[in-house]
C-alpha cells in the first residue's frame, strides 16, 4: 500500500501544479441552445449591434502563465457556449489568486487539499449576438 501510494503522489502533486481549468455561468437572461464552443468570440468592447445578454461566464486555471491564460478562457468559453452565447465581453484583464496546499500520507490513505500552485482567472459578459437577416 505504501509503495502505490508513494508512486500516485507525485502524479497528484503535478496534477494540483499543472491545474485544471475550471468554468462557471450564470445565467442572468434567456439561455439559448447550446453552440460548439470554437464558434463563440471574444470582444474588448461591446460589438456594433443588437445583442442580448445571457449571463456572466467564468474561467480559471492553475498557473499564471500564457498556457494557464488559454486554458481559462478555453473554460469560459466552453460555458459560454453551453447556455448559446456567441460572443463574450471580457471584463477586466485577468486576475491571479494565490493559495497553498495541505497534502500527507498516514494510516494508509493519502489526503490532499488546497491548490499548490496560483490560480488564473478571467470573466466575461456572455451574449447572443443578433444577425441581420
Amino acid at each position: 500500500m505504501k509503495a502505490t501510494s508513494l508512486i500516485l503522489l507525485p502524479a497528484f502533486a503535478f496534477a494540483l501544479l499543472t491545474g485544471c481549468a475550471t468554468g462557471t455561468v450564470l445565467v442572468t437572461g434567456e439561455k439559448r441552445a447550446s453552440i460548439p464552443f470554437d464558434h463563440v468570440k471574444l470582444y474588448q468592447t461591446p460589438p456594433a449591434g443588437k445583442y442580448d445578454v445571457i449571463g456572466i461566464v467564468n474561467g480559471a486555471s492553475g498557473g499564471h502563465d500564457q498556457g494557464s491564460l488559454d486554458r481559462a478562457t478555453h473554460a469560459m468559453k466552453r460555458k459560454a457556449a453551453a447556455v448559446g452565447a456567441n460572443g463574450i465581453i471580457i471584463q477586466g484583464g485577468p486576475g491571479q489568486s494565490g493559495g497553498g496546499a495541505v497534502a500527507g500520507y498516514g494510516g494508509g490513505g493519502f489526503f490532499a487539499g488546497g491548490f499548490l500552485s496560483e490560480r488564473t482567472q478571467v470573466s466575461g459578459q456572455a451574449i447572443f449576438i443578433q444577425t441581420e437577416k
